[in-house]
């Protein structure tokens, strides 16, 4: 299975939620075709440059995002094809930062469909 999924809640209280915490979706590029997913809550952003050192590709998700497995369902395309582009490198002179080179526009739709799955229609509950 090419996507590891880490469904482990990452869980905010109100306090946190309006003293700025945030849930970010993350995928770790294992290498070799393979990458874990999961969700963390963070108390201020992550630095872009801190995480490719990890291997490590997050997007910001609103407060109430919670269906991890159903996000990943509806984004599974895009995650694996970047699960397969990804590519575990030691770093050189030539690149500090960067532990995996990966297709970049691969992420990008993963973040637009992370997006548009966060901002579908919600069924409304009859009573």
């Amino acid at each position: 299975m090419p996507l590891q999924i880490d469904d482990t809640p990452a869980l905010l209280t109100p306090a946190q939620t309006l003293t700025g915490w945030r849930r970010e979706f993350c995928i770790e590029l294992l290498g070799d075709g393979q990458a874990r997913v999961f969700l963390r809550a963070v108390e201020t952003a992550s630095m872009k440059a801190t995480e490719l050192q990890r291997a490590v590709l997050f997007h910001r998700v609103g407060a109430g995002f919670g269906d991890l497995a159903g996000c990943v369902a509806a984004v599974r395309e895009p995650l694996e094809a970047l699960a397969r582009s990804a590519v575990r490198q030691t770093p050189s002179r030539d690149n500090l930062f960067a532990a995996v080179t990966y297709d970049r526009a691969a992420w990008d739709r993963a973040a637009a469909r992370i997006d548009d799955w966060q901002r579908r229609p919600h069924p409304v509950p009859t009573r």
